[in-house]
């Protein structure tokens, strides 16, 4: 769920409502237990600038403290990706939701410590381990929003709504005005995404954080010190499904083409997807495949993807291979999907995806599908030799 891209809206919206809510909760815990907030640096950052004019200096302090934690769980993040990416990991996003759990483990330790409460209410602790704990649950929210944002590709942060809030403004603005047809848009959309998919998103983020904050709010008086049980429990779980759930792996093949007495052309290419480490039928989510069309040579034209190896393909794997299909369309190109059975298809066409594909090109068997391919490309090289000579438009 976390570690693939959120290209689309579906796991966009997903990604917001999982956990926008621990951000929120996390949030009220540093404010009944600590006295500050912890999730989002605007106003830690405005109260800096205001100790500097009082010449607060203890304030001051603080306010540097929790903004340098949060720049740090930050770092932490992009680090920690980068060296999963440069390893090879698949799930490069595993890591640092690890090390957000840990220390929100350790936040809660420091809280179930120090923190003392008088009819639900917390008490601000000392100096000492008020600085602690702040420093951990900020340097854990610095660290979430760096990775959702490297996730959602911009598109998602969930430990604050100031600018969430502002870009709900601004696509409400937009929906308004969709009379005038030549005013520019004022916010950009992610591909796929319609301007009523992302108010909706913007409001999911923001309902998901009030969530948080309103169950913290209830469950504090009830746990007292033990209160970051909720949020750590179900990062965990997150954790555990990402682990159990590996993402299969898409492979370029050759021998397919020459083990049926077929060459093919440069125009077209062979990838079987392979769900190694399990038996069949175990658990594998479907990987990037918005990447890997990006990264497919500009010669190919027809992309065969054999599924024959692969776990059945759930819903979210089917509106992904929609998308994917919908997007070599429009650049004029083609999917050819073989190992399709009478489950696979079901599901396929549940999503639309038989809708958007020409005819023949979902298959069950591989001689089907690369002889779908060699048409489909001789179609493909035939247009482009037309349009070669085409004669030039007169003046």
């Amino acid at each position: 769920m976390l570690v693939a891209q959120a290209h689309s809206f579906r796991q966009q919206t997903r990604l917001a409502i999982t956990l926008a809510w621990v951000s929120g909760y996390t949030n009220i815990v540093g404010l009944i237990t600590c006295g500050t907030a912890v999730s989002h640096v605007s106003g830690i950052a405005a109260g800096f600038g205001r100790d500097v004019g009082d010449g607060r200096l203890s304030l001051l302090a603080l306010a540097g403290w929790l903004l340098t934690w949060f720049l740090a769980g930050a770092l932490v993040s992009g680090i920690s990706t980068d060296a999963a990416r440069v390893r090879g990991w698949k799930s490069i996003y595993v890591f640092p939701m690890a090390i957000e759990t840990i220390a929100l483990i350790g936040f809660g330790l420091l809280v179930a410590r120090h923190a003392r409460f008088h009819d639900g209410d917390g008490i601000v602790m000392v100096a000492s381990p008020m600085f602690a704990s702040t420093a951990v649950a900020c340097f854990a929210m610095g660290l979430q929003n760096a990775t959702i944002t490297r996730i959602s590709g911009g598109v998602v942060r969930t430990t604050h709504v100031t600018g969430v809030i502002t870009d709900l403004g601004l696509e409400l603005a937009h929906i308004l005005s969709r009379h005038e047809p030549h005013r520019k848009r004022s916010t950009e959309t992610p591909a796929g995404m319609s301007h009523r998919h992302r108010i909706v998103l913007l409001v999911s983020i923001v309902g998901s954080f009030a969530f948080g904050a309103g169950l913290a709010a209830m469950i504090v008086p009830r746990l007292h010190g033990w209160a970051m049980i909720p949020p750590v429990s179900f990062l965990l779980w997150v954790i555990y499904q990402d682990l159990s759930r590996p993402i299969a792996d898409l492979e370029p093949e050759t021998l397919v083409a020459e083990g049926a007495a077929v060459e093919l052309p440069r125009n077209v290419a062979y990838f079987r997807l392979r769900c190694s480490g399990s038996h069949r039928g175990g658990l594998h989510r479907l990987p990037n495949m918005q990447l890997w069309v990006d990264s497919l040579d500009p010669e190919i034209d027809v992309a065969i993807l054999d599924l024959s190896d692969a776990d059945d393909v759930d819903f979210d794997g089917a509106v992904e291979l929609r998308a994917v299909a919908e997007r070599l369309h429009h650049s004029r190109r083609a999917l050819v999907i073989a190992g399709v059975d009478a489950r696979r298809f079901e599901s396929l066409r549940s999503t639309g995806l038989i809708e958007v594909m020409p005819l023949g090109s979902v298959v069950g068997d591989v001689e089907l599908a690369l002889a779908c391919a060699l048409e489909r490309a001789d179609h493909f090289a035939r247009r482009a030799k037309s349009e070669d000579f085409a004669p030039p438009l007169s003046g």
